[in-house]
């Protein structure tokens, strides 16, 4: 009997600790860090700035993103690489899940602590 409370127990936790360290998608975080931090700031910071409905717009609307980054050199390298290609659907996901209205905050963590501007 009280190896079933210990088993249960324990399948508890680790699946609470599993679920905890899942926030957000890691990847995307880090891609968009990688490639849009240097203009655009933190990735949450970045995430905050337009609603879910916005980044709809701006990455399912075709070329509106390079028209956006048509000045900016450094910017239409970012979106021309293949990093970016490759994880633009990871991409929206993440900054709609982490979007103005989303009502996601973030904290400290392994990966991002603040926004400092």
């Amino acid at each position: 009997m009280k190896n079933i409370i210990a088993i249960s127990f324990l399948i508890a936790t680790v699946s609470s600790f599993s679920t905890a360290a899942e926030k957000y998608d890691t990847t995307a975080f880090r891609t968009a860090t990688k490639l849009c931090t240097s203009c655009h700031g933190t990735a949450f910071y970045q995430a905050k700035q337009i609603d879910d409905d916005d980044w709809e717009f701006y990455f399912d609307t075709p070329g509106k993103l390079e028209k956006i980054h048509k000045n900016d050199p450094k910017g239409l390298k970012a979106i021309n690489s293949s990093l970016f290609k490759k994880r633009k659907k990871r991409l929206l996901k993440f900054f709609i899940a982490n979007s103005k209205y989303s009502g996601a905050v973030n904290g400290c963590d392994a990966n991002f602590c603040g926004t400092n501007h």
